[in-house]
Formats: structure tokens, C-alpha cells, sequence
């Protein structure tokens, strides 16, 4: 708080209670209350000003000139206006000493002035003698009042914190909070200030008979509530953090105290309400500040989310009032318990632009213990064993990651790998142990089992928590469960049931002696959850397997567990938009959301065991129902693919992060690195590559760059060139090539040097585009698949509903057919399709051929299908598996 605004605010009172006063001389009872009134104002603003300044200003603020003449001007300006109050108005003679003669008393002619003051003396004259009160108590009662409510801005609780500013800053670092932001005692500060209130005005009024009980509730209240709060203050820990009362809870004390032995001292007949007041008070003092208290325990109802922390904004609201704001994009890297699983908590919290503090979180208050220093990129806190702090820091892009642990006897570490040592390793704080390290991307997750998984790039690590110690050897860790899973986010359990991503929508799981079974990224758009995930169209962005076998789902969609009966069941309370999902070892569950912006973790108590009772989710629609698959007729072999090196077109072209798969010149599969100026691209089908880029100069034509074997042919674009002219999807059938270059219009390259521009109505979706081996095109325009002929000519294929049905279901008319998947020129240059699950091809007008499906070895849920020559390159994640007819 500021005392800027009072301290100008003073003469302000000080004209208005002199104007006041001077308005108010004819009522005397009236003017007696104006100045009681008045000094309390006075004494309030001064002391409200006077905290502003020297208490929460500055170091030295309170010693300053400007300050101590403050503070003796509103002193001075308080007594006076309390001497005002408090004296008793003296009545003069009216009349002098008869002795003196009566006769000569109306000598002199007495002017208006004079009449107005005889006429207000012969008033008082004749009203009764005022009845002596006492002065004292009232004086005493208001005084110890105001106080009381002053206190309530004072600082009641303080926070040494020497972790912020190292040893030698402990009480440099104190964090102050005042009774109103303490959590569980707003209720109790509103009464509090309430029964203070009722004793300043009892005293102003001189009311002896209301003053008493007042008194004595405002007393119980402060005493009862002040022991309480103290009583729950936790014990320092042995680096000397820890909490202390501060100042106003002091002052409140004190207030407490005299304001009781002011009220009992009552006669008998007020006794009884004295009583009855201060028994109120205790009750409210001592019952107030636990009011609040089952908040910071959630309840263990089945299936319902409770908040695991008070978490408002993205913030930690300690029952003590400590605020911390969660220190990473993903709550649940914010918040670990020990890695042993004994109990205990911890928090990282953002105490800086580029630096976060450990927080021990215990008994619902927040001790700090070490201070970070981690650079732009928080880390991952993975947990605490040995009395260290073992974190993920860095791994962000391609930045270098390393696995380090963190005494919790250290003030400060340094832990941003920013810098090396002469022997190339990464420095960090002395003490701090470094126990292995990578580059980027990185990302982390905690396991049911007790294992924690790192994964990024094209590698996924899986250890064991108590193998995180100094000479760690991450190759005996790394995990391949199936297709898909190097370099992708992978869950077990302690039974051995393991789920993994095998591309951006694809979710396995894998449970012990049965098959891997596709979960996600199967079902065709709009189809609503169901009992069967892989009829349902999920948007995993998080997963995790419970102690179980329950696989858990988050996302976009409303969170649900897939149990070990195969069966998907939604979560009671229909929680959406989950970021993250971590099942521990105890069988509960924790969800990081962000709801409105702020983060929130929710906790799920007995989440394993309550899980088979949640609803099961209904039966698919009979369009979306993935459970019996369509057979095809072609049997396939899979392998995975081993290490694709990357190349460098020819040239000098700058190249970018975009890549194709081709065969180099002695027909190794290879990754190309497509050229930064490429417009779009494409494979041809046999190995080469095509991409479009502008031509020189300034309004060239656009020109087709085909790279076969090594070397690369160029065919330029003899049409002029559009403004802004960009490609933008491509696809490609061996010399052939058809790009859209906006506007509805298209460009043929092929054979030879031909291009033809033609234009086609009708909105082409992404990556909608297919050149086939006989000259004509195929484009997915407004949910319909239609064959369009060099010419122009279309004819439409099928489709027309955009959340219609499987192109294997041939019971429904072809209008009704999904244009949702991948189309391309397989291997005997006809329109093939894959729909996450099967090959299909279209032998013409509303007739297709299924070729195979999961049985036949095709894979599920990949991202991209390759062809080059009778090979099919499906690209799971960050695996890519080969497809050869057997």
C-alpha cells in the first residue's frame, strides 16, 4: 500500500473538520460529535498515511524529514481534535455582580452579535446540569478500536525467505501479506473489522451500555482469532525459511486483550450480555480461520475431478496466502512428489523472467528452497530423491538438454546451459550433478511405474526412477515398443500394458500376449465417442497409463478412459480441454488443464480402481463402427525402415527444413532437402522428386524443378505469370506434374516441356491433389473426389457429404462416401486412397476396390503414404514403414 494518496488526504480532513465544527456552534451535542468523529478521521488517515510511508515504503522512509514532520503535524493535528472532544463546555455568568448596580446594565445599546451571544447563553442556562460521563473509557475504547482496524493493513504474517536473496538477505527477503489476503480469514476479518466499527461508534456516542459488549466481541474476536492463526503457523526449516507473525497481528493482539479487560468490567445487569458477547467472539475467532480449511483437502468422490492445488490464473494460493505462479507451459512439469514414492510435494514456481524456485508444498503452506537461473526455457521437474531435486532443463528446438540434480542445500543454481567448460561439458552450479545429456527437442512425462520417459528428435527414453544417478548411460534405456514409437511420447504400466503415439493423430496401446491395437486416428471426421475408440475421431494431446492397465485420453474432446475390456467410458463432469495427464503410482490421476487461460491441475482420487464403473460411452454409428474392418485381396509385408539418411539437392540452393523421400543416383532411399524457395512438392512415384519455385528476375513465370537420380531438369511455365503467382499443393505421376497456383487455376508440366493452365470451379482441400500416370488429374473439391482431364473436363467420382461414410461401406450410395484421407497414384498408376486403415482403389464413377486392410499388414493411422515404384512408405511418427506386396 501507498501512503501517498492519505498524507495529501490529511489537510483535506483537517479544513473539513474545522469547517464542519464552526457550522455546528449553535449545537453544542451535535458539535461534541462532529469533533469525536473528526479526530478519529484524523487519527485513521494519519496512521494509514504513516504505514503507506515508513512501514511498507522504502528502506529509510520512515526516518526521513518529510515523514517525521508528517507524522508530528497529524500527531498534534489528532490530540487536539481528541482535547475537542473530550473537554466539557464552560458556561460564562451571564450577568455581572449585582454588587455592581443593575441600573446601569443598559446603559450601552447591545448590538446583534451581542444578543445572539446572550440569547445562546440563556439557552444552556436553563437546560439541565449535563450528567457527568466518563471520559476514559470511550476515549480508551475508540482509541484501541482504531487500532484494531489498522491492523487489518499491517502485515500479519511474513515469509523469511533467504533462498531469494542468498544467506546474508534473509531479512532483506521478507514477503508480507496482510489479513485480507490470507486465504481462510476473510470471513473472519470481515467480523473482525464489524465489531471494531461497532466500538468506535459506541464510543463517539458515549454509549457505556452498547460499549461494553462491543468491547468484549471485538476482543474475543482478535485474541481468540490471532492464537488461532499463530497456532497454525508451521515450523521454520533448518535453512531458516519459514513464517512469522508480523506487526499487525501483534498489534491485533494487544488490541484484543485491553479491549476485554475494558468490557468485563461491567455491573451485574450487563453481565449476562458481556458474557453472551465474548462467547460469540471466541466461537467466531477460533472457528473461522479452520472454515476454509477442507479446500486445501480434496474429497475422494469417484470419478470427480477435485483441485489438487488452489490454483487461480496459473497461480498457487498457499492457505497462508503465499501466491507462486505455476513455472512451465504444462502444470503437471510444475509439480512432482518424491520419486521413491514417499510422500511430499513440490512446486516450481516462476519467480522471474528467466528464473523459477523450488517450493516444498506440505500441510497446505509453501516453503521456497532453491533459486534457478534457467535462461528463456523453465525446466521439467521430475522429482526429488536424496534430498536432491532431479529436473529436465532445457530441450527446447534444437537447444541442448540435460537430466541434472539439484541439492536442496543450495541457494542458487545455475542450470541453463548456456555456457561449457574447457572440457566441453555443459557448466552448472557447483554440487549440481549432471547425469546425462542430448539436444533437442526434449520433452518428459512420469509413468505409473515409476519411470520416467524422455523423448524427441527420433529417440525414446524409458528410466527407471532409481536409476537417476551420476554416470546414468541413457542407450541401455532406450524404448521401441512398435512402428511409430522412437521419438514419440510413450506410457506403460506396471502390468506391462504400454500405449504410444504413432504419428500427429495415432494412439497404440499394446497389452501382454495380446496384439498391438490402434486406439485413434482411424475413425472418419465427426464421429461422436463411442464405446469403440477407434470408431471415435479423437484429438489426443494426452495419454497415460494407469496401475491398472486403463488407458486415459485428454484433448479436445471430453476426457475419457479406454478400460482393460476394450471398452471407451467418459469421465463423470465432462472435463475438455486437458493438456497433459499423469497416472502415479497410488492409482490416482492428475489432469493439467487451462481453463480461461490459467492453469489448473485436477486431481482424480482411486482413479484405477473407479475407472471400470464410469458410463460406457454408446455404440458407434454404423458409418463410423471400425470394429470389423473391411478385408482386401493383397497380401503385404511390413518392415520398418532403418535410418533414412538426409541429402542435399544439387545445386547451390539454400535449403530449408522440408523434406521428401526419393532415391538418390544409386537407388538408396534417401530423404531430399528440398530448396527454402520451393513453392510445393512432390514424389513422382518412381524415386525422383518435383518442386515449383519462381524463375529470375522480378516477373518471371513459375518453373518445375524435376530432381531423378542426383540430377534435375527444369521446365519452365510459358503462361504469364499471376501477381503474387505462389504454388501451392503439387502432386506428381513419373515426367508428369499438376500444381495449384491459386484462383482455381492449375498448371500440367509434362511430358516433355508441355504446361497447360486450366482452371477448375469448386474449393480444393489441402494436399487434395493427384496427378495420375494417364494424363489426368483427381482433386478433392468440396467434398467430392472428381477426375479432371487435361482439357478441363470433370467427371465426379464419389463423395459430396462431408461427414459421409467409409469408401468400403458399399451398402450406401457413392454420394454418401467420405473424401477424408490420403489420395495418391499407387503403384499401377490408378487413384488409390488410404482412410487411416485400408487401401482402396477407384476403378471409376462410384466403384471402388478395397485392396487391403489391417490384416494384410497395413498400418493404421499414419500421417503420409509414399509410392515408389510397387513400394508403399508409410510415415508413422517419426518411423517410416515399407509396404511390399508379398
Amino acid at each position: 500500500m501507498s501512503g501517498r494518496g492519505a498524507a495529501l488526504g490529511l489537510p483535506l480532513t483537517l479544513i473539513a473538520l474545522v469547517l464542519a465544527d464552526r457550522l455546528s456552534a449553535d449545537r453544542i451535542g451535535l458539535r461534541r460529535q462532529i469533533r469525536g468523529w473528526g479526530a478519529v478521521a484524523v487519527t485513521v488517515v494519519a496512521a494509514t498515511a504513516w504505514t503507506g510511508l515508513a512501514w511498507q515504503g522504502r528502506s529509510g522512509c520512515g526516518t526521513s524529514p518529510a515523514v517525521i514532520g508528517f507524522l508530528v503535524s497529524a500527531a498534534l493535528a489528532a490530540v487536539i481534535a481528541t482535547y475537542w472532544a473530550t473537554r466539557l463546555p464552560t458556561v460564562s455568568p451571564l450577568f455581572g455582580d449585582p454588587s455592581e448596580g443593575w441600573e446601569n446594565s443598559s446603559e450601552e445599546s447591545l448590538d446583534q452579535s451581542e444578543l445572539r451571544a446572550i440569547f445562546v447563553e440563556l439557552a444552556s442556562s436553563t437546560e439541565p446540569p449535563p450528567v457527568s460521563r466518563p471520559v476514559v473509557a470511550p476515549v480508551l475504547a475508540g482509541s484501541l478500536a482504531a487500532a484494531l482496524l489498522l491492523s487489518t493493513v499491517l502485515p500479519w504474517r511474513e515469509l523469511l525467505d533467504p533462498v531469494a536473496l542468498g544467506p546474508a538477505g534473509a531479512e532483506a527477503g521478507v514477503a508480507r501479506v496482510q489479513l485480507w489476503e490470507i486465504p481462510y480469514a476473510e470471513t473472519w476479518a470481515v467480523l473482525l473489522a464489524l465489531a471494531a466499527v461497532a466500538v468506535l461508534c459506541s464510543a463517539v456516542a458515549r454509549n457505556l451500555a452498547a460499549l461494553r459488549p462491543a468491547a468484549v466481541l471485538a476482543g474475543a474476536l482478535a485474541v481468540a482469532g490471532v492464537l488461532s492463526a499463530l497456532a497454525q503457523l508451521p515450523d521454520q526449516l533448518a535453512d531458516g525459511v519459514g513464517y512469522r507473525p508480523g506487526i499487525g497481528a501483534w498489534v491485533a493482539l494487544v488490541c484484543g486483550v485491553v479491549l476485554l479487560g475494558l468490557g468485563v468490567q461491567a455491573r451485574r445487569r450487563e453481565l449476562l450480555a458481556v458474557l453472551l458477547a465474548g462467547a460469540v467472539g471466541a466461537t467466531a475467532g477460533v472457528l473461522a480461520p479452520a472454515a476454509a480449511g477442507p479446500e486445501y483437502r480434496p474429497l475422494a468422490f469417484a470419478g470427480i475431478p477435485h483441485r489438487l492445488l488452489d490454483l487461480q490464473g496459473g497461480q498457487l494460493v498457499d492457505r497462508l496466502g503465499m501466491r507462486v505462479a505455476i513455472g512451465t507451459s504444462d502444470p503437471l512439469d510444475s509439480i512432482a512428489g518424491r520419486l521413491d514414492g514417499a510422500p511430499g510435494q513440490w512446486l516450481l514456481g516462476r519467480t522471474g523472467s528467466e528464473g523459477s524456485t523450488l517450493f516444498a508444498y506440505r500441510d497446505g503452506v509453501a516453503f521456497p528452497r532453491v533459486t534457478l537461473s534457467h535462461g528463456v526455457t523453465p525446466p521439467a521437474l521430475l522429482g526429488v530423491e536424496d534430498n536432491k531435486m532431479v529436473m529436465l532443463a532445457g530441450g527446447a528446438g534444437n537447444r541442448p538438454w540435460a537430466i541434472l540434480a539439484v541439492p536442496l542445500t543450495l541457494v542458487a543454481a545455475d542450470v541453463s546451459l548456456s555456457h561449457k567448460n574447457p572440457d566441453n561439458t555443459y557448466y552448472v552450479t557447483p554440487d549440481v550433478d549432471v547425469l546425462a545429456t542430448g539436444q533437442g527437442p526434449a520433452l518428459t512425462h512420469r509413468n505409473a511405474d515409476g519411470s520416467i520417459v524422455i523423448w524427441g528428435g527420433t529417440t525414446t527414453w524409458q528410466i527407471p526412477a532409481d536409476r537417476l544417478r551420476p554416470g546414468l548411460d541413457l542407450a541401455a534405456y532406450v524404448v521401441d515398443p512398435g512402428p511409430g514409437a522412437p521419438g514419440n511420447a510413450v506410457s506403460t504400466g506396471p502390468d506391462g500394458t504400454t500405449a504410444w503415439r504413432t504419428s500427429r493423430t495415432g494412439l497404440t496401446v499394446l497389452r501382454p500376449g495380446s496384439k498391438p491395437q490402434q486406439l485413434t486416428g482411424v475413425a472418419p471426421a465427426a464421429c461422436s465417442l463411442s464405446r469403440d475408440a477407434a470408431s471415435s475421431s479423437l484429438t489426443v494431446e494426452a495419454f497415460a497409463v494407469d496401475v491398472r492397465g486403463n488407458v486415459w485420453l485428454g484433448g479436445g474432446s471430453p476426457t475419457a478412459v479406454v478400460t482393460r475390456d476394450g471398452v471407451l467410458r467418459l469421465l463423470p463432469g465432462g472435463v475438455a480441454g486437458v493438456d497433459s495427464i499423469e497416472a502415479r503410482p497410488d492409482g490416482s490421476v492428475l489432469l493439467g488443464t487451462s481453463p480461461g487461460g490459467g492453469d489448473q491441475v485436477l486431481e482424480i482420487t482411486a482413479a484405477a480402481d473407479a475407472a471400470e464403473s464410469y458410463p460406457a460411452a454408446p455404440e458407434p454409428d454404423a458409418r463410423c463402427d471400425r470394429r470389423t474392418p473391411a478385408g482386401g485381396s493383397t497380401e503385404y509385408r511390413a518392415t520398418v525402415v532403418p535410418v533414412v539418411p538426409p541429402v542435399d539437392p544439387p545445386g547451390k540452393a539454400a535449403t530449408g527444413t522440408a523434406t521428401q523421400l526419393g532415391l538418390d543416383g544409386h537407388g538408396r532411399l534417401v530423404q531430399v532437402r528440398l530448396p527454402i524457395a520451393a513453392h510445393a512438392w512432390a514424389p513422382d512415384g518412381l524415386g525422383g522428386v518435383w518442386w515449383t519455385m519462381s524463375g529470375p528476375g522480378n516477373a518471371s513465370n513459375e518453373i518445375g524443378v524435376h530432381l531423378v537420380g542426383g540430377s534435375a531438369k527444369v521446365v519452365r511455365d510459358p503462361a504469364p505469370g499471376l501477381p503474387n503467382q505462389r504454388g501451392e499443393f503439387a502432386a506428381a505421376a513419373g515426367d508428369r506434374l499438376i500444381t495449384a497456383i491459386g484462383g482455381n487455376l492449375y498448371n500440367f508440366y509434362g511430358p516433355g516441356e508441355q504446361v497447360n493452365r486450366v482452371q477448375v470451379a469448386g474449393g480444393l482441400r489441402p494436399d487434395g491433389l493427384v496427378q495420375l500416370s494417364s494424363g489426368d488429374a483427381a482433386m478433392v473439391l468440396d467434398e467430392r473426389l472428381v477426375l479432371v482431364s487435361r482439357s478441363g473436363r470433370t467427371t465426379v467420382l464419389f463423395g459430396g457429404a462431408s461427414t459421409g461414410w467409409p469408401i468400403s461401406s458399399t451398402s450406401v450410395a457413392p454420394s454418401q462416401w467420405t473424401t477424408d484421407g490420403d489420395w495418391f497414384a499407387g503403384p499401377d498408376g490408378k487413384l488409390w486412397g488410404y482412410d487411416g486403415s485400408h487401401l482402396v482403389r477407384v476403378e471409376g464413377p462410384g466403384r471402388i476396390t478395397t485392396i487391403a486392410g489391417p490384416a494384410q499388414g497395413v498400418p493404421q493411422a499414419a500421417d503420409e503414404v509414399t509410392v515408389i515404384g510397387r513400394s508403399l512408405f508409410f510415415a508413422l511418427g517419426n518411423d517410416i514403414v515399407r509396404l511390399d506386396p508379398r
